[in-house]
């Protein structure tokens, strides 16, 4: 009673007493948002978590919700105001821009309004342990729900820079890292309230075995092959401007790009999403084919129903790959029927793209077996895995990251790549319109980037291993997060003996 009391009292507080039950959300957000693009402070997420976590220990279950909501807001402002730049710039509207950003940012913070409950419930069970599995749980959950899977500022992200700390990826991909990582927040967090040395030993040395998995893991090198990739960066901006001055740029960059690759004895020429119209098989293209380069670019397929597709060809076959994650309101609106409207407001696409029906499929090109991730694809471990239950020994993303170049969206997407070659130990090449465009090893190790903006072909000798690297339980740590997460609240702790 004396809790609901409490929770009941909030909005009749003095607002020296309202700040005092807010502050630890509100820094908890700023601390958060300053670890990821544009400011890259990326080691602050070990702590950034502290103030929020500590205050949930005396908070009723409104008040942990209030709070949570408060910090998903705050911190949804932060990382989804690329929404705003992306929509105002499209329909010539900034208070057209800011609708679209405020409704997301209430939704993006239904989850941490859940993960503060959860985290509540953690503390009054006296199970400290479990927030860093139900932070990572809903992570998993929000990653992957049907429709409007939106896997975006997840925790462990702004880590991407240190290969060093983050090759636990690879046995239970970025959330196994995100639960560390949360971990880490609970042991300072517990450290704070001075918790006895017995209490802390057993978070300490989890953390520690994290750490160390992390660096044994990057001192592995599996056999591999040094291959010649050439990454293509057209340098034209695809998302604004005419489309007979965007053609004929791609063009003008692309044929010499493709020619010296072609004279360096590359094995694969790697070029972005959205380069090509193919009506039919086999793709049109803008730029010229050398004899005998294999490569790889995208471009939409089909009229009726129409696919986001990666096309191959090897001098002889042309293969094609369908995008099988779609990006919502992007590529595909819900209930378009519905709201009209709303359609023409905004200026969406009059029509829905389909996913692919054939699911994630790899390409045999160039004596390999390529697996081709078509731009959002790439925020998604499962399709990095199953590339590599396909046999895929090269991950190649290819996208188009335009239409947001003037907000922190590109610098996110970059980061996630180097996440799928982490999980899946392969090496992979990033190939985008503008930027950015590089090439990493197994361990997210950057190997060559280009330039924003510059045309150019980015040649780099790729390790591509002999043996697949694949840990096949990896997904059971995010299906385990999940669900425990959802079956938290239905766990009894354990009556003590008499």
């Amino acid at each position: 009673m004396a809790a609901v009391a409490r929770a009941d009292d909030w909005r009749g507080r003095p607002w020296k007493q309202r700040f005092h039950r807010a502050w630890p959300c509100l820094a908890s957000a700023l601390l958060m948002l300053l670890a990821f693009p544009p400011f890259n402070l990326g080691p602050l997420v070990f702590v950034a978590l502290v103030p929020w976590m500590l205050s949930l220990r005396q908070s009723s279950g409104r008040e942990a919700w209030r709070s949570g909501y408060v910090f998903g807001f705050l911190y949804g402002l932060g990382q989804l105001f690329w929404v705003a730049q992306l929509v105002s710039r499209w329909v010539g509207s900034i208070a057209m821009g800011i609708i679209p950003w405020l409704i997301a940012c209430s939704l993006y913070a239904l989850y941490f309004g859940w993960a503060a409950v959860m985290m509540r419930h953690a503390w009054h069970r006296k199970w400290p342990w479990a927030i860093p599995l139900v932070w990572a749980g809903i992570e998993v959950i929000r990653s992957f729900i049907p429709t409007f899977a939106f896997p975006w500022g997840l925790l462990a992200t702004p880590l991407w820079p240190f290969p060093g700390l983050i090759q636990q990826a690879h046995f239970g991909t970025i959330f196994l890292v995100s639960a560390w990582v949360a971990l880490v927040n609970l042991i300072v967090a517990l450290a704070a309230l001075k918790s006895p040395y017995a209490v802390l030993q057993s978070y300490v040395a989890t953390a520690l075995a994290g750490l160390t998995i992390s660096i044994m893991a990057l001192s592995s090198h599996p056999a591999s092959t040094p291959t010649p990739i050439t990454i293509g960066q057209p340098g034209v901006d695809m998302a604004f401007g005419e489309p007979e001055k965007q053609i004929a740029a791609l063009g003008r960059n692309i044929t010499p790009i493709a020619e010296q690759a072609a004279k360096d004895g590359t094995s694969l020429l790697v070029l972005p999403e959205g380069i090509s119209e193919a009506p039919t098989m086999p793709p049109s293209t803008v730029f010229r084919i050398p004899p005998g380069l294999p490569v790889i670019f995208g471009g939409r397929r089909g009229t009726g129903p129409t696919y986001q597709s990666a096309f191959s060809f090897d001098g002889k076959r042309w293969q094609h790959v369908d995008k099988t994650r779609l990006v919502v309101f992007g590529e595909f609106v819900p209930g378009r029927h519905l709201f009209p409207f709303l359609t023409q407001a905004f200026k969406m696409p009059d029509s829905d793209m389909e996913p692919g029906t054939e699911g994630v499929k790899a390409i045999d090109i160039a004596g390999m077996r390529v697996g081709p991730i078509i731009c959002f694809e790439a925020m998604f471990p499962d399709v990095a895995y199953l590339q590599q239950v396909n046999g895929a020994r090269l991950l190649t993303v290819i996208g188009i990251d335009d239409w947001y170049m003037d907000g922190n969206a590109p610098m996110q997407m970059r980061a996630a790549s180097v996440w799928r070659a982490v999980e899946t130990g392969l090496p992979l090449v990033r190939s985008m319109t503008l930027g950015y465009s590089f090439a990493c090893d197994g361990h997210g190790q950057i190997l060559a980037e280009a330039p924003l903006g510059k045309p150019m072909g980015l040649r780099v000798n790729m390790p591509i291993p002999r043996e697949s690297t694949m840990f096949h339980a990896a997904p059971l740590f995010p299906l385990g997060f999940a669900v425990f997460t959802l079956a938290m609240p239905w766990l009894r702790p354990r009556k003590p003996r008499e």
